[in-house]
């Protein structure tokens, strides 16, 4: 009995040290993976590109001299794997593409089912992606794997309808020519979704636009504050 106990145990050890080994592999892969997308992406600026491969090359360093249990492991690809599992564009779908081609399987938390389910985005930065790159990757085969055509139609209209609102907070508070109290982080999120999608000249005018700005400026000084 003791001899089979001891040959459980044995091969227990050996089945956990094959599992921590190859995590450990597919972790120094996903980060060779993400560091040449990154350095290939003519979306990401230097220095987002930068602080990119300098996360995954410390990492990569530590996983290679240090000995990790399986559950730091773990975390280590969670870390990792945190922009790639929290984002919508074209390097996103890029990036599960090649693991998939790769054969490298992790689990992804995809925010496009979050905008299905919820009929909107999880935050602004992430509506942001999609709606600078949703019109490239929706004619991908990942994903239309992944949705059917309504499900696209709908992303689409979610879209439409995160921009729409977008604009309406932007032109109340360009009516009212003040920022409501409730609404000071909206408007900052709006601002901040019209100029990284290059909306301005769309919605508004050059004096529109300096009279947001100055309304933005002199929140602190309005009626009722300070």
């Amino acid at each position: 009995m003791d001899i089979e106990i001891s040959a459980n145990f044995e091969l227990m050890n050996t089945f956990m040290a094959d599992t921590k080994n190859g995590h450990k592999g597919k972790l120094l892969k996903i980060i060779a993976i993400q560091n040449k997308l990154v350095n290939d992406s003519k979306h990401f600026d230097n220095k987002t590109k930068e602080a990119f491969v300098n996360l995954g090359n410390y990492w990569n360093d530590r996983i290679e001299k240090e000995s990790f249990t399986f559950t730091q492991l773990k975390s280590i690809a969670n870390n990792i794997l945190t922009y790639w599992q929290e984002s919508i564009g074209i390097e996103t779908e890029l990036f599960w593409i090649e693991l998939q081609k790769n054969n490298i399987e992790f689990e992804r938390n995809d925010e496009l089912n979050f905008a299905l389910n919820k009929s909107r985005f999880r935050r602004v930065d992430i509506g942001i992606g999609a709606r600078k790159d949703w019109s490239i990757i929706k004619d991908f085969d990942s994903i239309k794997a992944r949705f059917t055509s309504a499900e696209i139609e709908k992303i689409d209209f979610i879209i439409q309808q995160d921009e729409k609102k977008r604009v309406e907070i932007l032109n109340k508070c360009l009516k009212a020519n003040k920022i409501p109290q409730s609404q000071y982080l909206k408007f900052g999120e709006c601002w901040a979704y019209i100029t990284n999608c290059e909306l301005w000249e769309k919605y508004f005018n050059k004096d529109e636009v300096e009279k947001l700005y100055t309304v933005w400026t002199n929140f602190g000084t309005q009626p009722g504050r300070g």
